[in-house]
């Protein structure tokens, strides 16, 4: 029996168990990653909500205009998706809300101001939707910036 004979499946053994740990480490950073919570009454009330009041400028599942990155013939930005392929994961939870209450045309957009139609309960339904139409990976980075951004105003109080 030679030292090859020997040595091979050692080192087999070696690197199967290397790829089993580095699975293992690749499953706990997924699960640790953070999820939108499962509330079905909640997503209910969020999608009739979205689709009485915004899905006619946003588009049924939040898709958004066309060409929404360019200004219209009245210079004003077109309804951009909310569905995570546009910039809306960007912005905190804050500034969400502030856009929903108080529209977008001081920004250059044509979102009216829902604040006095919307209660802050049917703005937070309507957001828990629309963040449900995003990917996992996309509400984890929008989640770490969040908190990231109330850790800051914490700190600063």
């Amino acid at each position: 029996m030679g030292v090859v004979s020997i040595v091979l499946p050692c080192v087999m053994l070696l690197l199967m168990g290397c790829e089993e740990r580095t699975q293992e480490t690749e499953i706990d950073t997924l699960a640790s990653e953070p999820v939108l919570e499962q509330d079905p009454v909640r997503y209910t009330r969020g999608l009739k909500l979205y689709q009485q009041n915004c899905a006619a400028c946003h588009g049924k599942q939040g898709e958004g205009a066309l060409n929404w990155q360019q200004r219209d013939a009245n210079g004003q930005y077109r309804p951009p998706p909310l569905n995570g392929s546009g910039h809306t994961w960007h912005h905190p939870m804050s500034v969400l809300v502030d856009i929903i209450n108080n529209g977008t045309q001081r920004l250059g957009g044509n979102m009216p101001p829902w604040k006095g139609k919307l209660s802050n309960e049917e703005t937070q339904d309507i957001l828990f939707w629309v963040q449900s139409q995003w990917r996992n990976e996309i509400y984890a980075a929008w989640y770490k910036n969040n908190q990231e951004i109330i850790r800051n105003r914490s700190s600063d109080r």
